[in-house]
């Protein structure tokens, strides 16, 4: 399971207009620019993730790409098995005769980047402060540290965490899974 580890931060309450030029600024490349709709699917009695600490996402994002959070509750360990569909009913479909199905759906706006084989990908949700992922595996590959980077940036006197979009809407006193249920 170690190649599904992930390796990103999370830098909170950024100002999108402002990061968005610094990333080009650098050099970063915008990759994608649009809404985007998440559903966490789990059994009605959320079976998944109180029993097996595991969390199942569909995104569409033009694209449906499904994603397994192994892990959930502990972003030090935590990993993600990821793959693409091309269909969102069929994929529903499929996820419901298993019996999972939408405990909470978001439509969130995403911009990405990317810098080499660094990706940042900016998130706003409706619930709260935008904030910055950036996936850190190659970071040192491009030549860079993370305190360089966020300094590069204007974020090195930002909130820097790891922990998933569940927890940071935590931080902010909002129960993801109730403000978006579906």
């Amino acid at each position: 399971m170690s190649e599904y580890k992930e390796h990103e931060i999370k830098v909170l309450d950024v100002d999108v207009d402002d990061l968005a030029s610094k990333l080009e600024s650098i050099g970063a490349k915008k990759v994608y620019d649009d809404e985007r709709t998440i559903f966490a699917l789990d059994t009605k009695e959320r079976k998944y993730m109180k029993d097996c600490d595991k969390l199942i996402r569909v995104t569409d994002e033009g694209s449906i790409k499904v994603t397994m959070h192994i892990h959930q509750s502990d972003p030090n360990i935590k990993e993600a098995i990821k793959f693409k569909t091309s269909r969102l009913k069929e994929t529903m479909d499929f996820f419901h005769e298993m019996g999972l199905d939408p405990i909470s759906k978001v439509t969130q706006h995403r911009i990405s980047f990317e810098l080499g084989k660094i990706d940042f990908d900016i998130d706003k949700f409706p619930a709260i402060g935008a904030f910055l992922e950036i996936d850190i595996e190659h970071i040192e590959d491009e030549g860079y540290t993370v305190n360089e980077l966020l300094e590069k940036l204007g974020l090195k006197d930002n909130r820097v965490v790891v922990m998933g979009t569940e927890s940071i809407h935590e931080e902010y006193g909002i129960d993801y899974f109730e403000v978006y249920k579906a």
